[in-house]
């Protein structure tokens, strides 16, 4: 399974998005409110063309966060 990370765009009801994503066989593992980021899962690949009114952008989760 592939792991996103999303940023939401503002103003988005995310049971709405939730329902869309459960059609297109996409699970929202999270939802990080206070920075506006869900975390997708798929087994299939996740374009960001196929959300655009959702997502400001999504990106392959990585093992390589540093602080």
């Amino acid at each position: 399974m592939i792991t996103y990370l999303a940023v939401v765009k503002k103003d988005i009801n995310v049971k709405k998005l939730e329902t869309l994503l459960k059609s297109k066989g996409i699970k929202l593992a999270a939802h990080y409110k206070t920075i506006g980021v869900v975390k997708l899962e798929s087994n299939r690949p996740v374009s960001e063309s196929e959300f655009q009114e959702y997502f400001i952008s999504i990106e392959e989760e990585k093992d390589n966060l540093t602080i």
